[in-house]
C-alpha cells in the first residue's frame, strides 16, 4: 500500500513539475496590447499569449516591435527567415512577413491605411 501510495505521488508530482508551457520567458501583459503578454519559446521565436493562456499569435517571429513604435494600430514583425510584415492589435498578420526590408514593408502598410 505505502509502495502505491509513493508511487502516485511521484507520477502526481513529476507531471506537475516538468509540465512546462514550451516558453522560456514570459512578459508582463499589457505591455504590447491590451491583455496580451509576449512570449518567447524554448527555440527563440516570440509570439503572444492572453490572460488565460491562450496562443493569440502564433510565436513563430523572430522580433516583434511595440505597436506604438510603427502605429498605434500595427506591430512590425520580422520571421526568423528575416523577412518583414505587421500584425494588427487582434494578431492577424494584416502585412504578410515577405519584404526584405522594414522599409518596403512600412511602405505596404502606408497602403493599407490609405
Amino acid at each position: 500500500m505505502k509502495k502505491r501510495f509513493f508511487t502516485l505521488a511521484f507520477v502526481v508530482i513529476s507531471t506537475l513539475c516538468f509540465a512546462q508551457n514550451g516558453y522560456k520567458k514570459v512578459s508582463k501583459y499589457d505591455e504590447y496590447n491590451k491583455d496580451w503578454a509576449l512570449v518567447k519559446t524554448i527555440s527563440g521565436t516570440y509570439g503572444f499569449i492572453n490572460r488565460k493562456g491562450e496562443t493569440v499569435v502564433q510565436p513563430i517571429y523572430d522580433k516583434v516591435e511595440k505597436f506604438s513604435e510603427n502605429s498605434e494600430k500595427y506591430a512590425l514583425v520580422k520571421s526568423v527567415a528575416g523577412s518583414f510584415g505587421y500584425i494588427d492589435r487582434k494578431g492577424k498578420e494584416v502585412i504578410p512577413t515577405i519584404y526584405w526590408t522594414k522599409h518596403e514593408a512600412t511602405e505596404q502598410l502606408k497602403t493599407l491605411k490609405e
